[in-house]
């Protein structure tokens, strides 16, 4: 049975030269993590210009490296809140309606043409 050992790199309480030091800070939660990520990769967030046929107007977010492992995995369409909670920002109206699956950090937005100022009851933080 292994004894944990409290006395240093070496077991004597030297360190061990080209040791790295133990990472004493607390792990973050995954949930911690993603509100970190988001705040550093908010501003890499791409928006296209919106394109529209006679119903709707389009428009695609890329998503950069940063915030890709927080995509759903098998890639699938999102609601509101989850692109909202990924840092995707955007006027309201807009829906995640594909997946391309070949680029699945490629969001794919729509919305009906026209809409009126839609006003949140809530605020996302």
């Amino acid at each position: 049975m292994a004894m944990k050992n409290d006395k240093g790199a070496d077991g004597k309480g030297r360190a061990v030269p080209g040791a790295k030091p133990a990472d004493t800070r607390p792990k973050l939660t995954f949930e911690e993590q993603r509100i970190i990520d988001i705040s550093k990769y908010a501003g890499d967030i791409y928006y296209s210009e919106r394109y529209s046929d006679d119903e709707f107007e389009y428009r695609h977010v890329s998503m950069p490296d940063g915030l890709r492992k927080y995509l759903p995995d098998p890639p699938r369409i999102m609601e509101e809140v989850e692109w909202r909670f990924l840092g995707v920002q955007q006027s309201a109206g807009w829906e995640h309606y594909m997946v391309h699956v070949p680029e699945p950090h490629v969001l794919l937005f729509k919305r009906v043409k026209n809409t009126q100022q839609i006003k949140y009851p809530f605020r996302l933080r």
